[in-house]
């Protein structure tokens, strides 16, 4: 198996972790905006509507918001009490969608990223806090409310297939409006932009990879790709459009562009879930045979003080060519000392792909090798190779 498989099987095993990045980040994420909320109000004021009322720009409304979002920004980041300092905040980003409605996929991108971090908030709420947080080693008496909500950790691993719909039909949206109205696409840009990011071409090749790629992601057909497309662009809103007026630009066009692109690094990573069109075209698990036998070789490798435990002749080949694994026997006889052939219990087979096969890997399809070399385990000798499509097409998935 090569290293990207291993990469690969090795976040999908780990698939949850995801959600628990997401979480740290949005706790700093509103952390940090309570200090800024602290050090400078006006902050606040320039995200209210025009004509909001005394009451909204009140001292005690801005103190009260800021608190909300360092406290809970705070719990949310090691973990503790994540549902209540969730909960605590879906008020305040309820108002801020309420407000920011007016400008609806507007220059602002306000009511867009306070969509975007209520709905995350929903889900930190319903499936609570992960393996890496206090909450999950600090042991408490539960109440009947959260032992209702724990119910929800068996399907934390589909919280990220969530949120990849999401994010997609959202990307999507932008897409379409972007091919409508270029000026929506212009909005975005300060007036000294440089003559190159006003370009027809790059507003087309913008509004096409939102489109194409958001589809791709809401549906997870070729989610790596989906997200790969539109990851350039969004290190460019984030470098050479936005960087520059920072977080206290009034649109909070910047929070919003590191945010996205935080989440589409996260899905090329951790591509699609079950409830992806990648999982039910191209996924495949491997032959339980071969995992029985390369784990039988591996614990035969890790027993060193028996070194009496053999194996039995493997039986005749399998219609194509195929062996299957042999059974375990216990004699007076090392294994070391049988011939080496592929159906030796400490030669694995190991799929080797080519560069486009890697590529493909990338993308969430599984290729078709270009070779499968037999290897004794221990020593690292090739003990045969083939290029047989019945072979091939056996350990494709392994």
């Amino acid at each position: 198996m090569s290293t990207l498989q291993k990469a690969i099987n090795w976040l999908d095993t780990y698939r949850e972790v995801a959600f628990d990045l997401l979480r740290m980040y949005l706790g700093v994420g509103l952390f940090v905006r309570g200090v800024i909320f602290l050090y400078d109000a006006s902050a606040f004021t320039t995200l209210l509507p025009a004509g909001a009322g005394s009451l909204m720009t009140s001292g005690a409304v801005i103190y009260l918001v800021a608190f909300v979002h360092l406290v809970g920004g705070a719990l949310m980041a090691v973990g503790l009490y994540t549902r209540i300092a969730a909960l605590a905040q879906v008020p305040v980003l309820v108002g801020a969608v309420s407000v920011s409605l007016a400008g609806l996929f507007g220059a602002s991108q306000s009511f867009e990223f306070s969509s975007l971090v209520l709905f995350l908030l929903v889900l930190v709420f319903v499936y609570g806090s992960g393996r890496w947080s206090v909450d999950h080693y600090w042991r408490r008496t539960k109440s009947d409310f959260r032992k209702a909500l724990d119910r929800f950790y068996q399907y934390r691993e589909r919280v990220f297939d969530l949120l990849r719909i999401y994010l997609g039909v959202g990307l999507f949206v932008r897409g379409v409006l972007f091919f409508s109205d270029t000026s929506a696409f212009m909005d975005l840009l300060s007036p000294t932009a440089s003559p190159w990011l006003t370009s027809v071409v790059l507003i087309h090749y913008v509004a096409l990879a939102h489109l194409v790629g958001g589809a791709m992601m809401a549906t997870g057909l070729l989610t790596r790709l989906g997200a790969l497309v539109q990851i350039p662009i969004l290190l460019g809103a984030v470098f050479l459009v936005h960087f520059q007026s920072g977080l206290l630009e009034p649109g909070q066009s910047l929070e919003f562009s590191v945010l996205v692109l935080f989440l589409l690094v996260m899905v090329f990573l951790y591509g699609s879930g079950q409830w992806s069109a990648d999982y039910y075209l191209f996924v495949r698990k491997t032959e339980p045979d071969d995992v029985e036998r390369t784990s039988r070789a591996r614990a035969i490798l890790d027993r060193e003080d028996h070194p009496e435990v053999v194996y039995e002749p493997a039986p005749p080949p399998a219609a194509g060519g195929v062996l299957t694994a042999p059974a375990v026997v216990a004699e007076d006889v090392a294994t070391e000392t049988q011939r080496l052939t592929r159906d030796h219990p400490l030669v694995v087979a190991e799929a080797k792909y080519s560069a486009w096969g890697w590529f493909l890997f990338l993308v969430d399809v599984t290729p078709r090798p270009k070779e499968i070399v037999f290897r004794h385990i221990k020593t690292g000798e090739i003990v045969e190779r083939s290029q047989d499509p019945e072979v091939l097409e056996h350990y494709r998935y392994q």
